[in-house]
């Protein structure tokens, strides 16, 4: 099926046209590390379905969120997991409750507050606002999308395209700007995503977790796919 939403290029809104929507999921779902990520971003769920704790759950998140690439280093993780940054965490994970929808983060009016946080932890150990948001997408999967700079670049155009696939130089003030992109992309695809996310097998999605997933195979996994040509 064909898959049309928008993106930003030099400040307009371009069509984005999504082909082979079914294959590009199984590729990256072929892929290890992309498939242990979805995996876990299931049970995860999953357990704060049965209620547990976001907060609790941290200590999990962090090394799982290496298997897409993030920067953070083992530092990091130990600076996040110990006061204030946690704290930080611990606000941030509250002001995107378990519930919320993409629908009210739209119409959230702690933003500032929730960028404000996730600067804070970006800041610590030079993490960066991409393994920030590789952690949220584990932990508010519904919600946040995996911020690599060619996600960004490819979206909204905040940063420049980069020539390494897990590059990390936006800052957290992308966040809100990709988050108000992603959040309206995904309504406007609501009922296609669903559909692609009923069909795929290899793990459980729902629709924002599938556009999440098509956006980095547009903007930079297509590249693995493409078959090399070598010279005999």
């Amino acid at each position: 099926m064909t898959l049309v939403l928008q993106r930003i290029v030099d400040g307009a809104w371009v069509p984005w046209t999504i082909e082979d929507a079914d294959g590009k999921l199984d590729f990256r779902a072929g892929l290890p590390g992309a498939f242990g990520y979805d995996q876990a971003a299931h049970v995860l769920r999953a357990l704060q379905a049965d209620g547990a704790r976001a907060i609790d759950l941290l200590p999990l998140a962090l090394p799982t969120s290496w298997m897409v690439n993030a920067k953070a280093t083992s530092r990091t993780f130990r600076a996040w997991l110990t006061p204030p940054a946690r704290v930080s965490w611990q606000v941030l994970l509250d002001l995107l409750p378990f519930d919320a929808s993409l629908e009210s983060w739209a119409e959230s009016e702690d933003r500032d507050q929730i960028v404000e946080r996730v600067s804070r932890l970006a800041a610590i150990e030079g993490a960066g606002l991409a393994a920030v948001s590789k952690v949220l997408a584990l932990l508010r999967p519904q919600l946040v999308p995996l911020m690599d700079d060619a996600a960004i670049a490819f979206a909204i155009g905040a940063v420049a395209m980069p020539d390494e696939a897990d590059r990390a130089t936006a800052g957290a003030e992308c966040f809100a700007p990709m988050m108000d992109w992603f959040a309206a992309q995904a309504l406007a695809g609501e009922a296609e995503l669903v559909q692609i996310a009923a069909r795929h097998r290899a793990c459980v999605l729902d629709a924002a977790q599938v556009l999440d997933r098509l956006l980095w195979m547009d903007a930079w996994g297509v590249r693995y796919r493409t078959p090399r040509v070598t010279s005999r």
